[in-house]
């Protein structure tokens, strides 16, 4: 639980006591400021709620992508391995004639560009 969550709630509840004080004794300004910590607590409470909904999702986000790897790693075994052969292999082509590598990487961008655009 986010410490705004718990910050907030105290606040909240302050400000409700204030806010009573006030309407008891009579006093206007205090049933006042009452109301605005009531309601800056409960703001700050929903800000902790929000932070602790994201902090869910990520963590249930980061599941589901590690549960998809693994499943991608159990169904396919040797696609990490022809990754690495292939990665390794363009590594190595770029490295002997880089020229030829930009050529191709401008040509392939121009293509695609072309597909993606349309001809005109």
């Amino acid at each position: 639980m986010d410490e705004n969550r718990i910050t907030g709630a105290a606040k909240e509840f302050g400000g409700k006591v204030q806010g009573k004080a006030g309407e008891l004794t009579g006093d206007r300004e205090i049933q006042a400021k009452g109301a605005v910590n009531e309601a800056k607590g409960n703001v700050e409470n929903l800000y902790g709620q929000a932070k602790d909904t994201v902090r869910d999702v990520a963590d249930q986000a980061g599941d589901l992508a590690q549960g998809a790897l693994k499943q991608g790693r159990d169904a396919f075994p040797d696609a990490e391995r022809a990754y690495r052969q292939g990665a390794d292999t363009v590594t190595s082509y770029a490295k002997e004639s880089p020229l030829m590598m930009a050529a191709m990487a401008g040509a392939l961008g121009y293509l695609l560009a072309m597909v993606v655009h349309g001809r005109r």
